[in-house]
């Protein structure tokens, strides 16, 4: 797939990982998916890890810094936002709440975070040097966006009037999903938390590709990760696994039928 240059506003572009040991999740993702990586000073004591797939850059992870002592491993999803004041308006007017106002982050953009009336977070991206993730959409790289909240018609509301998408049914779905689309294109998924998933809160996710689904899912248990959702077909499209990686972090892979 040609690199990617820049995003639309309202289309997910990036995901990035807070990891409690940045050694850690080096080791399991570079073992994982094959990633390399560099680390890129971010200031005083920290660093931020970028990771590439096939030499272009595909997400990134960075330890816990102060004030954040109390936040378990988690990956978050940032969305890509032409006029960040003019977002933030729409999401408070709409319920949300801003957790942080825009700031600059060094000379690669300009960011806020946004907490949705269910409780999930999302960051609001205005690019400066960096436009997000170079490559999508193929084994290695990110595939997915994925919002479970326990109240799906609010979400819908909400994300809808925040990014200025559609929220609409998924049709071929085996069961409830909301499809967030920006003109034709397909950006993210809505779904429902089960009664038997146990306490999860309202959260963001993201999908990574495979060629192998069974050979990344025994290699996640193999670099001291677990299987949270074994491997399960999504009728003539996909099939996927949902696993945690050795310090429990939450994210899912998937292979498409087609590759």
């Amino acid at each position: 797939m040609p690199a990617m240059t820049s995003y639309p506003s309202g289309t997910p572009s990036w995901a990035d990982l807070l990891a409690h040991d940045g050694r850690k999740a080096k080791d399991f993702y570079s073992g994982l998916l094959g990633w390399t990586y560099d680390d890129h000073p971010a200031g005083e004591n920290m660093v931020y890890t970028m990771y590439s797939h096939q030499g272009r850059a595909v997400c990134a992870s960075a330890e816990r810094g102060p004030g954040q002592e109390n936040l378990p491993p988690h990956w978050s999803v940032y969305v890509t936002v032409d006029d960040l004041d003019a977002t933030l308006e729409r999401g408070r007017a709409a319920g949300g709440t801003v957790i942080a106002e825009p700031f600059d982050v060094l000379e690669v953009g300009r960011m806020a975070i946004i907490r949705d009336p269910q409780g999930a977070m999302l960051r609001l991206w205005r690019p400066k040097a960096h436009a997000g993730a170079e490559v999508m959409m193929e084994p290695g790289a990110l595939c997915w966006f994925e919002l479970a909240t326990n109240d799906t018609e609010g979400a819908q509301a909400f994300y809808s009037a925040l990014l200025q998408l559609d929220a609409v049914p998924d049709p071929d779905a085996a069961f409830p999903y909301t499809l967030l689309k920006r003109g034709e294109e397909h950006v993210a998924g809505i779904m429902e938390i089960g009664a038997d998933w146990g306490p999860v809160p309202p959260n963001w996710g993201v999908y990574f590709g495979v060629a192998d689904l069974e050979a990344t899912v025994a290699k996640a248990q193999e670099l001291g990760g677990g299987v949270v959702v074994a491997p399960m077909d999504i009728a003539d499209f996909a099939r996927f696994a949902v696993l945690r990686d050795s310090e429990g972090a939450v994210f899912s892979v998937i292979k498409l039928n087609d590759w």
